[in-house]
């Protein structure tokens, strides 16, 4: 999760997979234990496709959708419009429907999705994040842990790298200590992203 808001020092908080997978068992026991049944799983693209694939194993859930929003500032415009850019292509009328994010950092995204889905009919809407920011406007009903921390996902790391060189002016040897990774596998994998950015561009 790129751009997220924090107060000074920022802290940052390196994720592995084997924790992505223990916080998704984490979640998928408080749902269990609520005796919810989950009719489908909707995974918020791009960072919620891999905990909702994790949370429709866990709790045998083989019905699976996607939802993309993106927040778009057109000319003339003061703020940022959400449009939601995936289609929904599985039903969910009279489903309970978990929707699923890697972190609810400013809570606007489910938000977002919570309204676009309801006019698809399900019984219920539920969330699910794997993190929770303290100052997110939507708190899910399902969540792993709430930090302040800037979160590193697996899923993102060259973004984040990225991000980190280039508008926060740290060196690739700062980031290799903040991440925890070898600093070849960091060079390795900005250097890449940069160089399908390039080609990206020339096109």
């Amino acid at each position: 999760m790129i751009d997220q808001p924090h107060p000074e020092p920022v802290r940052f908080k390196p994720v592995t997979w084997r924790e992505v997978e223990e916080g998704c068992a984490r979640i998928a026991e408080q749902i269990s234990s609520r005796g919810i049944k989950v009719d489908v799983i909707v995974g918020v693209l791009r960072g919620g496709w891999i905990p909702a694939r994790l949370l429709s194993d866990y709790l045998g859930t083989p019905a699976m959708g996607a939802l993309e929003v993106k927040f778009y500032r057109g000319i003339g415009e003061t703020a940022e419009r959400p449009v939601v850019t995936q289609p929904l292509i599985v039903d969910i009328k009279d489903q309970v429907v978990l929707v699923v994010d890697d972190v609810a950092d400013t809570g606007k995204t489910l938000n977002i999705a919570i309204n676009f889905l309801t006019h698809y009919g399900p019984r219920k809407i539920l969330t699910a994040a794997l993190y929770l920011k303290p100052w997110s406007m939507h708190r899910p009903d399902f969540y792993a842990e709430e930090t302040d921390a800037w979160i590193i996902f697996p899923w993102d790391k060259a973004e984040t790298v990225e991000e980190l060189v280039r508008k926060k002016g740290l060196s690739l040897e700062e980031v290799s200590k903040i991440t925890g990774e070898d600093i070849g596998f960091i060079k390795k994998i900005f250097n890449t992203r940069r160089m399908g950015a390039d080609s990206t561009g020339s096109r």
